[in-house]
C-alpha cells in the first residue's frame, strides 16, 4: 500500500477504501459478498475521474496515519461485527460473527487520522458503526431475529425498506427527499450517539440508519447504496458528493 501511495496516478484526487478482504474469521458468502459491494463502489468513484486505492483492513501492516496522509478521503466499507470491548461491552449475544480485533483498531486508526487532518469520511454499514465508536459511541450488537434490516441469522440478505432523511443535514441535502427506499442487511445499530455526531436518518423501527459530523464532511450510512440491485441514482449521488469534496480537500491542500 505504501507503493501505491507514491505512485501513478498521484496528480489525480485519490480515495483511500478499506475493508477486510478474503477474512479468515469470516464466512465464505460474507467474503464474496464484500467483494461484491466493493466493487461496484469502486465502479461508481472511478467514474467521477478519481483514484481508488483498496486496503485490507485485516492484513494491513501500514500505519493508518501515514495512509491518510497520502490520500484526499477515506471510505470504510461493511464487514464483520465489531469487537464489543472498544464500546466498553462485552459479548452480550451468540450472534456476533467475523470479529477481528486488528481489523477493528487499523480502521479506527484511519477514521480518526481522516477526521484529525480534515479530510472527507464517508462509512457504510460497519464504517458507519466504527465511526460512531470512534467518538465514543455504542452499538446494539443485536436487533433481534426476523427485524426490518435483517430476516435470517447471518444478514444473508438484503432487506429493502424506507428510511426518513432528517431536514438540514448532510445526507438529507444530497438526496432532497424526506424520504429514501434502501436496501440493507445488517444485525446491529447505533445505540448511543458518539460525541460529536448528529443522527441524519432514521428507520420507521426507530434505527438510526445515518450519522454525520460536525464541521467538515463526515457522514455514516448504515444501508448499503452500493448493493447492485439498490436505486442506481443512490449511489451516483454519493459517491459523486464524495469524490466532489475530496477533489476540493485535495486543491484546498495545494493552495
Amino acid at each position: 500500500m505504501s507503493e501505491l501511495l507514491s505512485g501513478a496516478g498521484a496528480q489525480r484526487t485519490r480515495i483511500l477504501a478499506s475493508y477486510s478482504m478474503d477474512a479468515d474469521r469470516s464466512p465464505e458468502w460474507l467474503r464474496k459478498e464484500l467483494r461484491r459491494l466493493a466493487d461496484t463502489a469502486a465502479d461508481a468513484l472511478a467514474a467521477t475521474g478519481v483514484d481508488v486505492l483498496f486496503v485490507d483492513a485485516g492484513r494491513s501492516d501500514d500505519d493508518p496515519a501515514q495512509l491518510v496522509g497520502g490520500v484526499d478521503g477515506v471510505l470504510v466499507l461493511g464487514g464483520a461485527d465489531i469487537d464489543p470491548a472498544l464500546y466498553g461491552d462485552e459479548p452480550l449475544t451468540d450472534k456476533l460473527y467475523g470479529v477481528d480485533r486488528r481489523a477493528d483498531e487499523f480502521e479506527l486508526g484511519l477514521i480518526n487520522a481522516s477526521i484529525g487532518a480534515g479530510k472527507p469520511f464517508l462509512g457504510i454499514c460497519r464504517g458507519m458503526q466504527l465511526l460512531n465508536v470512534a467518538h465514543g459511541g455504542t452499538l446494539i450488537q443485536h436487533l433481534g431475529d426476523d427485524t426490518m434490516h435483517s430476516d435470517d441469522d447471518v444478514n444473508a440478505t438484503m432487506i429493502e425498506h424506507e428510511v426518513t432523511l432528517r431536514p438540514n443535514t448532510l445526507v438529507g441535502e444530497l438526496y432532497e427527499s424526506p424520504t429514501l427506499g434502501i436496501r440493507s442487511g445488517h444485525h446491529q445499530a447505533v445505540a448511543e450517539v458518539g460525541e460529536g455526531l448528529t443522527v441524519s436518518a432514521d428507520a420507521p423501527d426507530g434505527t438510526v440508519e445515518a450519522i454525520e459530523g460536525a464541521g467538515g464532511w463526515v457522514l455514516g450510512v448504515q444501508w448499503h447504496p452500493e448493493d447492485p440491485n439498490a436505486e442506481p441514482e443512490q449511489l451516483t449521488t454519493l459517491m459523486s458528493a464524495f469524490a466532489a469534496e475530496c477533489a476540493k480537500a485535495r486543491a484546498d491542500a495545494a493552495a
